[in-house]
């Protein structure tokens, strides 16, 4: 693998597993199917396949072609690993030979189970795994602000409270980067980030018929889902969480600029940044995704109508949010012109 067109057609073939991925491995029945780089040949071949338990024997041999950078899997199959890299995350910090999508698309995996279990079990054991992964995902987007543009394409669209909580969350982060022009507050960022993922925490008190309910929603329908802010502040609070902007996306995430949200009938400048930026992915995750009483808008067409909604929503930040996702390149020239100003300045 000296050449660079070999180079160039092995990395968009194969992964190279290196030794910290091969440990988030299950040790004696890998999930994928193992290669090596035979370089007598100069060709890759199959050694051994994927759930099949191998001896210790094979096991030292595969260890050994790791160390030496000859061991490696088809990126067609980074779905299966990547559910193993989901529990490590920490890995994709320090690895550098997986693309920006996949990387994105683990992060999606971790951060839906993260949340399922958080939802099924709000306590303070299952708040440490996931903030302990938005430390993580914060690392990697202070890094290069511009990755957070990977996110915005990992959006499931099926329909359950953890999916829209992350597709809430990324679209939120790079919203605030969009604002923010890539001049991110550390502290913001991850503050930011736990408010999106759990501004609908409060939603597990609402029964399934009502959140899923098809037919128009009664007063006592519309009521039992309006107290899902009340609900969601209050576990805050039982989990010791009171940052101002964690807050503030759980509060006013349903506000408008005019005055016609809830709870508090917040009106323009009274609502915060946060609450702001909340409100716009909420509204563009659920407009998105599938919904028992609604089918998934187009990506374009949901940000249109948030940025052509000129009574609601902050004009500004929705003009943003459509460029992002018509010209999700946009976001990178963003940081970039914002990155020289610093430099010249």
């Amino acid at each position: 693998m000296t050449d660079t067109t070999s180079t160039d057609i092995m990395g968009e073939v194969y992964l190279q597993i290196s030794p910290n991925i091969l440990e988030s491995f299950p040790k004696f029945h890998p999930p994928v199917d193992l290669y090596h780089f035979d370089t007598s040949l100069a060709q890759v071949k199959k050694l051994h396949k994927a759930e099949v338990r191998m001896g210790k024997e094979k096991r030292a041999q595969i260890v050994d072609m790791a160390d030496n950078g000859k061991l490696f899997l088809l990126r067609d199959d980074y779905r299966v690993y990547a559910r193993h890299l989901s529990k490590k995350l920490g890995l994709l910090l320090v690895e550098e030979d997986f693309k920006p999508q996949e990387v994105a698309e683990i992060f999606f995996l971790a951060f839906r189970d993260r949340m399922e279990v958080f939802l099924e079990q709000p306590t303070e054991v299952s708040l440490k795994g996931m903030l302990k992964d938005l430390s993580i995902l914060c690392e990697y987007l202070w890094a290069d602000p511009g990755r957070v543009e990977f996110l915005t394409r990992s959006l499931n669209k099926e329909y359950g409270l953890a999916v829209h909580a992350v597709n809430t969350m990324f679209i939120g982060l790079a919203l605030y980067t969009m604002v923010t022009r890539g001049r991110m507050n550390k502290d913001n960022l991850f503050n930011l980030g736990l408010g999106l993922i759990m501004h609908d925490m409060g939603m597990v008190n609402v029964p399934p018929f009502i959140r899923e309910k098809e037919q128009f929603l009664v007063r006592s329908d519309r009521e039992s889902i309006e107290n899902h802010i009340e609900s969601g502040v209050a576990k805050l609070k039982r989990l010791g969480i009171n940052a101002p902007i964690v807050v503030q996306c759980l509060k006013e995430h349903h506000e408008r600029v005019d005055g016609s949200g809830y709870p508090a009938r917040l009106k323009g400048t009274a609502i915060s940044i946060a609450g702001k930026i909340t409100a716009l992915a909420d509204s563009y995750s659920a407009m998105v995704s599938h919904r028992p009483y609604h089918d998934p808008k187009g990506n374009a067409d949901a940000a249109l109508l948030l940025a052509n909604d000129t009574k609601k929503y902050d004009q500004a930040m929705a003009k943003l949010l459509a460029i992002l996702i018509l010209d999700g390149g946009k976001l990178r020239e963003v940081v970039a012109a914002a990155n020289r100003e610093d430099e010249e300045s």
